[in-house]
């Protein structure tokens, strides 16, 4: 009897949505692909997602100023584009960059330094390269596992990396616990 009342409140509580997200959601919408597209970034508390875009000039070179415009997608209200806050750009999804070579830049995330990468045009492309499991590899896109626990101040339980092999174009991954 224990087990069918388990069984029934398990249904119930996957029915009214009651559990946290991540337990129950297997899969998340993924932005339309973009020819100036880099990378994207969703994380297990919600399904919207940031999106990290080439900035590029009439002459299809990267801004200098601004080389990578991020913005979310607000998937769990009505899949509107929106503008991160300060707060979001300074303390989370923003970046550095520092020019590398002519139309290259290497950023870094504000909250993931440890990890920069670069932006160049490969073929017309641009592209987010940079090391994933130890390979040199084009990034595609970044999940955040955070703490159902944590409220106010999230905490990362691990990241998972995604991207294709820059020599043999096969999918590399990399889970990263901080």
């Amino acid at each position: 009897m224990n087990t069918v009342r388990y069984f029934a409140l398990l249904i119930t509580l996957l029915l009214t949505d009651h559990l946290p997200a991540q337990a129950v959601r297997k899969s998340f919408p993924e932005p339309a692909p973009s020819p100036n597209q880099l990378f994207y970034l969703q994380r297990s508390k919600d399904i919207n997602t940031v999106v990290y875009e080439a900035n590029l000039s009439a002459g299809k070179k990267l801004n200098p100023d601004k080389p990578v415009q991020v913005y979310w997608i607000r998937y769990a209200e009505q899949g509107q584009r929106e503008d991160l806050t300060s707060v979001q750009w300074q303390m989370a999804y923003g970046y550095t960059h520092r020019p590398l070579a002519s139309d290259a830049y290497e950023i870094s995330l504000n909250s993931f330094k440890q990890r920069p990468m670069q932006i160049i045009t490969l073929r017309g492309k641009p592209m987010a390269m940079m090391t994933i499991n130890g390979q040199r590899a084009y990034l595609q896109k970044v999940f955040v596992q955070l703490d159902p626990k944590s409220r106010l101040m999230p905490r990362v339980q691990y990241i998972e990396m995604f991207g294709t092999d820059t020599d043999k174009g096969k999918p590399v991954y990399e889970r990263i616990i901080p």
